[in-house]
């Protein structure tokens, strides 16, 4: 088989900082209307940018309770969710539905 030098896109390579990946997950919730698995899927790609030890020590998790959190079948707590933004840069807001 031909090497094309084609790789798969890993989102975290371009979440470099805090305004990036508010915008990131700002996109997936609104692209996904809101869809909560969406926007626990782009949480976890948030904490691989940053850093899964530097996440886990900033929401006052272990790396293992972060992962069981943004796990497919997880199911955090709002105020899980709430730390763990805060450890990547983020603070939560709410806007009026249109």
């Amino acid at each position: 088989m031909i090497d094309l030098g084609i790789s798969e896109f890993d989102p975290a390579e371009v979440l470099t900082n805090p305004d990036i990946i508010a915008a990131y997950i700002q996109a997936v919730a609104e692209e996904t209307d809101d869809d909560a698995g969406a926007i626990i899927r782009a949480f976890r790609v948030a904490v691989r940018a940053r850093g899964e030890s530097i996440v886990a020590a900033g929401s006052g998790l272990s790396v293992q309770a972060l992962h069981e959190a943004l796990a497919d079948d997880g199911n955090p707590s709002f105020e899980t969710i709430l730390n763990i933004a805060r450890a990547v840069g983020l603070r939560m807001s709410v806007e009026l539905a249109n």
